[in-house]
Order: C-alpha cells, then sequence, then structure tokens
C-alpha cells in the first residue's frame, strides 16, 4: 500500500522516491524515520535506511545478510566494552547512525557500520547535532565498514569501498584518524590511516592504535561467528561474589551489569 505523507511543501511517496530528486536534510530525516516500520524494495533488495550525497540524492543501503550483520553487532559489542571499561565515555554507533560527512563543501550524510565518537566531541554536541542532521557537521575518529569484497584488490565490489574511504570517510573534511575495512567471508582486513597508505595485514587481532588506546579486536570471537564451532555443552552455573562489596551473584554476566552499574 502506498503512502504518501507530506514533509515540508514536497509530498513524498515512499513506494515511488525519485531517486534523482534533490532532498533536503528534513526531508531526508523524515523518510528515515517513517522506514523504521516500512520497507522498500529497489531492484529486488528491501531497504530500510538511506545514506544522502552531496548532491542530496537518497543513496540506498541495502538490508545486510544475517552473519554479516552478526559480526557487525560482536564488533560493536567489543568496542562498547572497551568504552565503558575504559570509562572512555564516548559514543558508539552503527549503520542506523549517520554522521554529515562534508562532500565538495556539500553535506553528506554517512552511516558506516561502527563507530566511535570521542567524549570531548560528545560533550559539545548541541542537541541540532545530538537529534538531528541539521547542525554543524561533525564526525568519528574511528569507523568500520564490514563488506563482501572478494579475495583481492582488482574486482569492481573492492575497488567502490576503497574509494568511498578514500574520497569521503578519510578525507580533510572530516576528523576520522582510523578506519578497518573487513570481509569476513574471505578473511580480508584493510587498514586506512590519515595521511597514509592503506595496509593489508594478515587475518587476527587488530589494535585500535592510540585512536582507541587500549582496544584491540579479538578476532577469535569473529571466527567463531564465522565458523560457526559445534555447540559446547551448557557449563553449570556457578556463584560469583563481588570483589569491591561481597554481593553473590548467579553468573559471570550478572555480576558484570552490577560491576558497570555500580562500581565503574
Amino acid at each position: 500500500m502506498s503512502e504518501t505523507p507530506e514533509a515540508h511543501s514536497y509530498k513524498i511517496d515512499l513506494d515511488n522516491l525519485d531517486l534523482e530528486h534533490s532532498y533536503t536534510l528534513e526531508e531526508f530525516e523524515y523518510i528515515n524515520s517513517r522506514l523504521k516500520n516500512y520497507t522498500l524494495e529497489i531492484d529486488g533488495h528491501p531497504v530500510d535506511l538511506f545514506e544522502l550525497d552531496e548532491n542530496g540524492k537518497l543513496v540506498p543501503m541495502p538490508q545486510i545478510p544475517f552473519r554479516r550483520e552478526q559480526v557487525v553487532a560482536e564488533i560493536a559489542a567489543q568496542l562498547r566494552n572497551w568504552n565503558i571499561h575504559t570509562q572512555q565515555d564516548g559514543g558508539v554507533t552503527t549503520s542506523q547512525g549517520g554522521f554529515d560527512f562534508v562532500i565538495d563543501h556539500q553535506s553528506a550524510i554517512r552511516a558506516p557500520d561502527v563507530a566511535f565518537t570521542p567524549q570531548n566531541t560528545v560533550l559539545r554536541l548541541t542537541d541540532e547535532q545530538a537529534w538531528t542532521f541539521q547542525g554543524a557537521p561533525f564526525t568519528p575518529t574511528f569507523l568500520v565498514e564490514v563488506a563482501d569484497i572478494g579475495e583481492d584488490t582488482d574486482n569492481s565490489k573492492f575497488k567502490e569501498v576503497d574509494e568511498r574511504f578514500k574520497e569521503e570517510l578519510i578525507t580533510q573534511s572530516t576528523v576520522v584518524q582510523l578506519g578497518w575495512l573487513i570481509d569476513p567471508q574471505h578473511k580480508r582486513i584493510y587498514i586506512y590511516r590519515r595521511g597514509r597508505r592503506r595496509s593489508n595485514p594478515r587475518w587476527g587481532d587488530i589494535s585500535g592504535e592510540n585512536v582507541l588506546p587500549g582496544f584491540v579486536l579479538n578476532m577469535s570471537l569473529i571466527d567463531r561467528i564465522i565458523d560457526l564451532p559445534p555447540p559446547a555443552p551448557r557449563r553449570p552455573q556457578v556463584q560469583a561474589n563481588c570483589p569491591y562489596c561481597n554481593n553473590p551473584f548467579n553468573n559471570s554476566y550478572e555480576l558484570i551489569e552490577h560491576l558497570e552499574r555500580v562500581h565503574c
């Protein structure tokens, strides 16, 4: 069923979006807010999120397969744990969190699969920046893209993502210092650093360097998603006591939640 809401003076038919039309930031926000409960299909692919390019045109972001989203969630979880345990108090976002990357002096909304914005940036955000795309542009300092790019750098899929890093995500108009491109299907990693050539380390743990002090992505947890080990037998629950207040807990999850909530 077609929905034809009105955003400002432009009538927007979600079933017949004009991808050649230039949309305002307000219209862009409205369209994405509607897609939270409304899935489109474009070229045979379900879409529930758009980015916005520097010309104001919508860029469809197709839904990603289950296994790849598991990898994205695991990276975000490890980054979140580091953010809490080291008291960084920054902001961790996933692909539903967009940033205003200025490209050719024009606003362009991009949504990396995982991103980290440091505390000093988060604390300076105005309500307009934090809750809309209307305020002054800002970007994270670290981001990750998880994609199927193949086994070499000669194919079009890799070249498209490589260009995105070099011409949109890590440019003079952003403050991004470090970016990772991870292909879990082919076990490939590419690291992008500001002002330096990309590197292609072996498949293994990745350091956050001085951008994320002390953070190391534990690839063994990614491998457990990719390689699907046989289910382990359930371990009996063991009571654990808090080392600070000696309160008892039925399992380590409850203990960790208590430590984060009360003692961190």
